[in-house]
């Protein structure tokens, strides 16, 4: 399976256009292996290796979830209780739903009907906001944090409601949240290359995000952590994943910082009562084969990382990427041959559905272009046969004609390649610079397509039909030709 990745990597760089990865794999419930592929900054140049650094994103959410779930074990938060409870007096806005429900056990899960949206982060310069000022719609795209969905029905994704959940662990342990968690889950399983935010010594070793564009970006910093604070090596990611899986030596789940019994609870779907989704405790869920598969991706301004584990089996792999244009295609392109090295090819479903949407964007782009040549071959031949040229003058059907295909391209291209409509409803500049797409460098190709189509529809208006000869001119002023 080494191998597999070791061969997989580069060839997901060239293809997805990223600058760097860093790459881990786990195999008996241990970390085998870790290495790194391109480039930590495309100025620099710089070679990613091992000990580079990224930010996780969300992947710091099943962190989250242990620490949640040892302050459980102590009996110190009770994770079906309201998180209200454990908010030192701060309380949700109103709303037409029942609080009571938005528990910890809910937010960890995505089913406590919170509002959507993260911690975009502040500019290298600007000092963040407080907790409170940012759980009150500081920095958060969308406002405050706030119950807008039944809570326990359905899934809704909520990186902001984490912030619930690092306002408990403050108020019942009195420390920070970041040092609670470095001091009782991090170092303890030897993660000693991650912490929370960027220090001098992580920094010197960091990989540096990249729009989609391949400019390098700052590093932000966030008012928050429980979320998506966490910086790290692919190898100390790996460590987190094999320390929720039984190790080749007998070594429990949970390493002693947790409990097997609490470990296993990440792993199992929460009852929505109008969803069937398969959402653990900071992981979704689902079955290769029949196999249970745990995964958790995250995004950054610059950044995108994905976590697969397979409890059963004690396999895990780890991708970091220091790219906008990394998600999801870079991630297939590693995953599915890593997959494929192990027993039963877990991931073979999604793998095939993946590979089946990417033929798609590839099949949808080239009838885009062939129906563009279709359009415009006809055009270009009768203007050479001197059968089409432009008229004197343009009638306002015309005009409406060969200017609404360039506002449609236009429109397009800045709805998928611009940060401009995230930034009309509040994200920061640079934010996702491309919409997310599951094979971004593969889209690329149906918007080309469009804008051959929409061209070939203005050549067309511009370039009308000469009609032909009247017969009065032709027979001339007597009636004879």
């Amino acid at each position: 399976m080494i191998a597999a990745v070791e061969q997989a990597a580069p060839a997901a760089l060239s293809r997805q256009g990223t600058p760097g990865i860093g790459v881990a794999i786990v195999f008996g419930g241990e970390p085998i292996w870790s290495g790194g592929f391109g480039v930590t900054n495309v100025v620099t140049g710089e070679p990613v290796t091992a000990d580079t650094v990224f930010e996780i994103a969300s992947v710091t959410k099943p962190i989250t979830a242990w620490a949640m779930l040892k302050l459980a074990e102590e009996g110190r938060i009770d994770l079906d209780a309201p998180i209200e409870t454990y908010l030192g007096g701060w309380t949700l806005p109103p709303s037409e739903f029942d609080h009571s429900k938005v528990t910890a056990r809910t937010i960890l899960a995505h089913g406590a009907g919170l509002s959507k949206g993260g911690d975009s982060g502040v500019d290298l310069g600007e000092v963040p906001p407080s907790l409170l000022e940012a759980v009150d719609g500081a920095t958060m795209e969308y406002g405050p944090v706030r119950v807008s969905h039944p809570p326990g029905e359905a899934y809704h994704y909520s990186s902001k409601g984490f912030v619930l959940l690092e306002m408990a662990v403050e108020t019942v342990t009195g420390e920070v949240f970041s040092d609670y968690v470095t001091r009782e889950i991090l170092r303890p399983l030897g993660m000693n290359s991650t912490a929370f935010g960027w220090t001098p010594e992580l920094e010197a070793r960091a990989a540096w995000g990249h729009d989609w564009f391949g400019n390098p970006l700052p590093h932000y910093k966030h008012a928050t952590k429980a979320q998506g604070g966490l910086v790290a090596t692919a190898d100390d990611v790996a460590r987190f994943l094999a320390a929720s899986m039984f190790d080749a030596e007998g070594g429990e789940p949970g390493r002693g910082v947790i409990s097997p019994g609490s470990v296993k609870k990440t792993f199992e779907p929460f009852p929505f009562t109008d969803d069937a989704s398969e959402v653990g405790l900071g992981y979704n869920l689902h079955l290769g084969g029949q196999t249970l598969v745990a995964r958790k991706s995250g995004d950054h301004r610059g950044y995108k990382a994905i976590v697969f584990l397979i409890p059963e089996t004690g396999a895990g792999l780890v991708i970091l990427a220091n790219s906008d244009r990394a998600a999801p295609g870079i991630f297939a392109d590693i995953a599915c041959p890593w997959s494929r090295a192990l027993h039963d090819d877990p991931l073979q479903g999604v793998c095939s559905q993946l590979g089946l949407l990417h033929k798609a964007h590839l099949a949808a782009g080239l009838v885009l272009t062939v129906a563009g040549a279709a359009v415009a071959g006809p055009v270009i031949l009768g203007w050479r046969r001197g059968r089409r040229a432009p008229p004197r003058r343009y009638s306002l059907r015309r005009r409406t004609a060969a200017i609404l295909p360039i506002l449609i391209v236009a429109a397009w291209w800045a709805y998928w390649y611009s940060d401009i409509p995230l930034r009309l409803q509040g994200f920061p500049p640079t934010f996702y610079t491309v919409r997310a797409t599951l094979w971004p460098t593969a889209f690329v190709w149906v918007s080309l397509g469009v804008t051959v189509l929409g061209l070939s529809l203005v050549l067309t208006a511009i370039m009308p039909t000469i009609p032909p000869p009247s017969k009065t001119r032709m027979q001339g002023p007597t009636g004879t030709s």
